[in-house]
């Protein structure tokens, strides 16, 4: 899935993100904001999520200043040392994350014998999975499809099954299904471990993420 580095909008990858990570999540659609949108979500510990889709300190001064519910999370395409000075004592800030983007390329999936690749797709949404041959689930993953973006979401390798290429072979095959549902660009957000496989597979760095939360 090598590709050229290229230059992605920041904004408009954002609010691809966004948009496909409510797919992913079966929530509903992003609602538009001046500072980029807010995503309802419901569930106790994770109540509301505002997505800042470019830094501006007045912005997120403000924004932040008037969420008080625990439960609300903030996104904000910036690196820490620029958002934190903004936050107040009752946001606890994550682990960093980054935005990433790649122009999508054909995979060629290389089968093992030891594990099973299964496809489903519902709708937007794709799920693919890796199964060992006595049925254990060993690495999986969803793709959303909006608007000529392709969003990845819960790329998961698990701990017993890493460092064969499963993860390689779960994006490859999303891409595979991305490309023949017209999509061109993909687009995640990528914990610290995970921001080194995407950059081996040629995606870019778009953005540092800050993500904080109201405890």
């Amino acid at each position: 899935m090598k590709n050229s580095q290229r230059a992605f909008n920041q904004m408009s990858t954002a609010q691809a993100w966004a948009r496909g990570w409510t797919l992913t999540r079966c929530k509903r659609p992003p609602l538009n904001q001046s500072y980029g949108c807010k995503i309802d979500l419901g569930a106790p510990d994770h109540l509301e999520r505002h997505v800042v889709s470019n830094f501006d300190r007045q912005a997120v001064r403000e924004l932040s200043s008037s969420l008080t519910v625990p439960g609300t999370w903030l996104k904000v395409c910036a690196g820490p040392e620029m958002v934190k000075p903004f936050l107040g004592d009752i946001w606890t800030v994550q682990a960093p994350e980054y935005l990433m983007a790649a122009a999508l390329r054909k995979n060629v999936i290389i089968a093992r014998d030891d594990y099973q690749l299964s496809i489903r797709t519902s709708d937007a949404v794709t799920d693919a999975e890796l199964r060992s041959n006595d049925g254990q689930l060993a690495a999986r993953g969803r793709v959303a499809q909006s608007n000529g973006f392709a969003v990845f979401d819960q790329i998961v390798t698990e701990p017993e099954h890493q460092r064969k290429g499963l993860g390689r072979i779960v994006m490859g095959a999303l891409s595979n299904v991305s490309i023949a549902s017209e999509s061109k660009i993909g687009v995640l957000v990528a914990t610290e471990d995970g921001c080194a496989l995407y950059k081996a597979l040629g995606w870019t760095i778009v953005s540092p993420v800050t993500a904080a939360v109201i405890g």
